[in-house]
């Protein structure tokens, strides 16, 4: 592709300012405690709206039917579109955090060191910030619109989004009804791969299934174990179960994301990382274990629950048979929660994929930009299922390190991180939905 040029837009921001804004901004946001299991967004959502009210664009509060639980939509208006809204989606809510594991307090905000820390600043509240500038960026510029242009920001992300994302699209998609959706899922890769630093745009993602292993059998004193103890027989089953060497298989928007970094090598170079080697195969996590009451009792019930992210051409029927086929024991029973959507893909041939990978190389020249797939879930599985384009990409670079922040310790976003990410998202909107 021909060397790009940024959208004129982007000359007449002070992205020194703009930069120094969005970090005062994610500061404020990430002190705002919206973990779970409350997941509670009435106060970040009043002060998204507070900061964009400030600048006369309006927002609608949703609330849920659960107590505390509200989604916000903003939207700047196009005067006589010529097509449906772009919307800008990202999730309030935030997974747990131990404050005693932390460098800084989880919820302190902290800027220190080129970086903002705090949980949620790269999942998601960083991509919020993005979005928020942008929409302030085209509101400051008078941008003229041709479409609508919504920003989105939901509750319940992180535990499959049922008062969020879910719930909006099935109450009131009528009030959203996008013709696109830009959310997260995907990231820049900045030294993982050998051919350079590659943005992954998600058009789809894993399925999700949970498994919850259940073990009985007769207890007893713990000074005379026997081989058919609940304990002792299902860790013999997982054993079997994680030593099972997964099956390598390359889904669609994976084939086409080897290809276009290299082939083989970069097969070799996705393998490798703990972060990208599931895009190659399904996984099985085991992340929760219970059993027993009292050191001295062997007890009558154990059981271990685990995450599987399955890739979207697997049969989830299949699946589960397999596990039980290697389990092989009519004393262990599995409980099974099904994937709550079904796989879709977006395309790679419509005007915001195009836009998308015209801004990030313009803004980041010598990259490249591939398809991709999420092996998480996201909101914007809601969207597809609908037949909406919905893709998945926070334009930041991220190393290895960085990428322990996700649901991990000491998660921060850069100051430049930002600034980058704010220039993407507002110059694909620009091109997407400016006159």
């Amino acid at each position: 592709m021909a060397d790009l040029a940024t959208h004129p837009l982007l000359a007449s921001a002070d992205w020194d300012s703009v930069a120094d804004e969005a970090a005062q901004l994610l500061s404020e946001y990430v002190k705002i405690d919206t973990s779970h299991p409350k997941g509670r967004t009435v106060e970040a959502a009043r002060m998204i709206a507070d900061r964009l009210a400030t600048e006369g664009i309006e927002s609608k509060v949703y609330a849920s039917p659960e107590d505390g639980k509200v989604n916000l939509v903003a939207r700047l208006t196009a005067e006589n579109p010529v097509g449906k809204p772009l919307i800008l989606s990202s999730h309030m809510d935030v997974v747990q955090a131990v404050a005693a594991d932390w460098t800084f307090d989880p919820y302190s905000g902290e800027i220190a060191n080129g970086y903002v820390y705090g949980r949620g600043a790269q999942d998601d509240k960083g991509m919020g910030v993005m979005e928020i500038m942008t929409m302030l960026l085209l509101k400051r510029h008078a941008v003229e619109l041709q479409r609508d242009v919504i920003l989105l920001a939901t509750c319940d992300e992180e535990i499959g989004s049922p008062m969020g994302a879910k719930w909006l699209v099935d109450n009131h998609f009528a009030d959203l009804d996008p013709a696109f959706v830009l959310d997260e899922g995907g990231q820049g890769d900045k030294g993982f791969f050998s051919a350079g630093d590659v943005f992954e745009v998600v058009v789809g993602e894993k399925k999700i299934l949970r498994i919850k292993m259940v073990a009985r059998a007769e207890p007893g004193h713990a000074s005379q174990p026997w081989e058919e103890a609940a304990t002792h027989r299902l860790v013999r089953a997982v054993n079997r179960l994680l030593d099972q060497p997964p099956e390598d298989r390359e889904s669609g928007p994976v084939a086409e994301m080897i290809r276009r970094l290299g082939g083989d090598k970069a097969r070799e170079e996705m393998a490798s990382y703990r972060s990208k080697s599931p895009l190659l195969h399904d996984t099985i996590a085991l992340t929760m274990m219970s059993g027993g009451y009292k050191i001295n009792i062997i007890p009558e019930k154990a059981e271990m629950s685990f995450d599987c992210r399955l890739l979207p051409d697997t049969d989830e029927k299949a699946f589960v048979s397999n596990v039980q086929q290697v389990v092989n024991d009519p004393g262990i029973a599995l409980d099974v929660e099904w994937t709550d959507a079904a796989p879709s893909m977006a395309p790679t041939d419509n005007e915001l994929f195009a836009a998308i990978e015209q801004a990030c190389l313009a803004n980041l020249p010598a990259s490249l930009v591939t398809p991709s797939i999420c092996v998480g879930g996201t909101d914007a599985r809601y969207f597809r299922e609908r037949g909406i384009p919905a893709y998945g990409l926070v334009p930041c670079m991220f190393d290895a390190e960085d990428m322990k922040g996700y649901h991990g310790i000491d998660e921060r976003l850069s100051v430049e991180n930002l600034r980058l990410g704010t220039r993407i998202i507002l110059d694909l909107t620009a091109r997407v939905a400016a006159r």
